[in-house]
């Protein structure tokens, strides 16, 4: 793992994101898009909470939705002569298809070896977990790009979506994906052919709005040009782990339009309760979590927590002893973000319920307003 000489920071980091002024976190390759630095033991655990509130399973949810979005990113990004290699060399199963010499596989698995490796060696920047490669590739077995191990994942249902996108995005087939406990919190992920548990129908593409300016300052790295205040997180480059050193909890990079785009799909098939569900679940999340901390109810703590992970920009703060008002613009996984911004509010005021009240609006902005009871 290269770094940063001056702030220690991979430098794989500094090189894809930028921490922009107006709250968001760009890809320098395409500044349309964005990532979010985000607590990653959240993702899972507010999935289960859901579950628990609704009484019924989402996984194959969470799952299809994560796929789809890693399979439309891969299939724009992943480089065309290797997909051609791995769909070349899939198609041996195939009675029908032409058959193909032992000298041939030898080369296309050598072309593919490298960049499937590389892939899984960024995961670690990212903060995905310890993920391993099959034994395949050292073996010589067949299809070796459809098996993988993760020790400690960032959220166990994303990889298991993430290796069936991009097992699909390669192959151009119908995939399927297991996943099993091997022990030690280590997961097995296997694909194969085969057609999913769940066809979701399509839905409509999540907003995209137009990012609005901002005047937020980042004390930055001279060198590097990243935030000084990301420079505090500790990379594990064996683990594949980002700890906040302030808090002690880990972080994840990933692009949140997939999050927000499984809530979307929730509410197509469970119902229109789903957005409240999912407030609640972070709600509850938050004060478990963080229930053990003093939380400041300034304007400079909420600001802070809301554009470091990418969060958006707020240019809204207004409340008295008997609530709290914020404006958000260019807000990111807004559902979720109403739920720590509630929970906070209780927190900060020393309260164990209150009432919520929000809307996003046309232009994207979110206003938030929690009322104390």
């Amino acid at each position: 793992m290269n770094v940063c000489e001056n702030c220690g920071v991979p430098l794989a980091i500094s090189k894809e994101f930028n921490w922009e002024s107006n709250g968001i976190i760009s890809l320098k390759s395409s500044p349309r898009n964005r990532v979010v630095f985000y607590e990653s033991e959240n993702i899972d655990l507010l999935f289960k909470g859901i579950e628990e509130l609704i009484g019924l399973p989402i996984e194959h949810i969470v799952i299809e939705s994560r796929y789809r979005e890693t399979r439309r990113y891969l299939e724009r990004a992943f480089p065309a002569h290797v997909r051609e290699a791995i769909a070349r060399v899939a198609t041996i199963e195939d009675d029908d298809s032409p058959a193909i010499t032992a000298e041939e596989k030898v080369a296309l698995l050598a072309a593919i070896k490298p960049i499937i490796f590389s892939i899984i060696e960024l995961s670690r920047v990212y903060g995905y977990g310890d993920e391993k490669p099959s034994d395949l590739w050292e073996t010589g077995g067949e299809y070796p790009w459809r098996e993988l191990t993760v020790r400690d994942p960032y959220s166990l249902l994303f990889i298991a979506g993430d290796g069936l996108g991009s097992d699909e995005a390669c192959e151009s087939r119908s995939m399927k994906v297991e996943y099993k406990d091997i022990g030690d919190n280590t997961y097995e992920i296997k694909m194969s052919p085969g057609e999913h548990p769940v066809a979701l129908k399509e839905r409509l593409r999540g907003k995209r709005y137009d990012f609005k300016p901002g005047d937020i300052h980042w004390d930055r790295c001279p060198a590097c040009r990243i935030p000084l205040e990301v420079a505090q997180h500790r990379w594990n480059a064996q683990k594949g782990t980002i700890i906040d050193a302030s808090t002690g909890r880990r972080m994840a990079f990933f692009g949140p339009m997939t999050a927000d785009s499984i809530f979307q799909d929730l509410e197509s098939e469970l119902g229109e309760a789903i957005p409240e569900t999912v407030i609640e679940a972070q709600r509850l999340y938050i004060k478990n979590a963080w229930g053990g901390e003093r939380w400041n109810r300034d304007r400079e703590s909420f600001q802070h927590l809301i554009a470091l992970p990418g969060l958006g920009n707020m240019v809204g703060f207004e409340g008295d002893r008997t609530h709290l008002s914020l404006t958000i613009e260019n807000p990111s996984l807004h559902l979720p973000l109403v739920g720590t911004v509630q929970a906070l509010v209780e927190m900060a005021y020393r309260i164990d319920t209150s009432t919520i009240e929000w809307e996003l609006a046309a232009d994207g902005d979110l206003s938030v307003t929690v009322i104390v009871r």
